[in-house]
């Protein structure tokens, strides 16, 4: 979804770029290196509140329910700020992880104000992955109108102990 950037384009897509920063602070986790998360059995939940939007990921353990596996829940919602660049209201969006044969959560038209969720299952324990996370939608700025994207990016690891 990359595209080429002109000199119209930069001032909305400036204002997205900073969008990909959202996921860079960790808040109120414990010794967080920016951008990644470590699950633990006593610290299972990673949350960032940003300018750009909202990003919320959840570890579940086995242990906690042996039907399913180890997994992660996670959630992403843009702000009002970057929805109201959004011209028609919907975007298209995509996400995979790295590390993670089979799994991909994939949207053709979903609503710019759509708190996009899903479900990472049967992921293994010490392991890092990266979840990988874009949307792509036209974009206004009050002056101009053109191809805009939002992309994101969270390194992280379910740890065993």
């Amino acid at each position: 979804m990359s595209r080429k950037v002109g000199a119209p384009k930069r001032v909305i897509l400036a204002a997205l770029a900073a969008a990909a920063s959202i996921l860079a602070t960790s808040v109120g986790a414990a010794n967080a290196v920016p951008g990644y998360a470590d699950f633990r059995p006593g610290a299972q939940s990673y949350r960032y509140d940003g300018e750009h939007g909202t990003f919320t990921g959840d570890a579940v353990y086995a242990s906690q329910q042996p039907d399913g596996g180890n997994r992660l829940i996670w959630s992403l919602q843009l702000s009002p700020y970057v929805q109201g660049l959004i011209v028609g209201n919907t975007m298209a969006c995509g996400a995979y992880v790295e590390g993670k044969t089979g799994y991909s959560d994939n949207h053709s038209a979903i609503p710019a104000d759509y708190r996009w969720h899903s479900v990472v299952p049967n992921l293994q324990l010490d392991k890092q992955y990266k979840l990988v996370m874009s949307c792509a939608f036209t974009a206004q700025n009050g002056h101009t109108t053109a191809p805009g994207h939002a992309d994101f990016q969270m390194v992280f690891t379910i740890h065993s102990r």
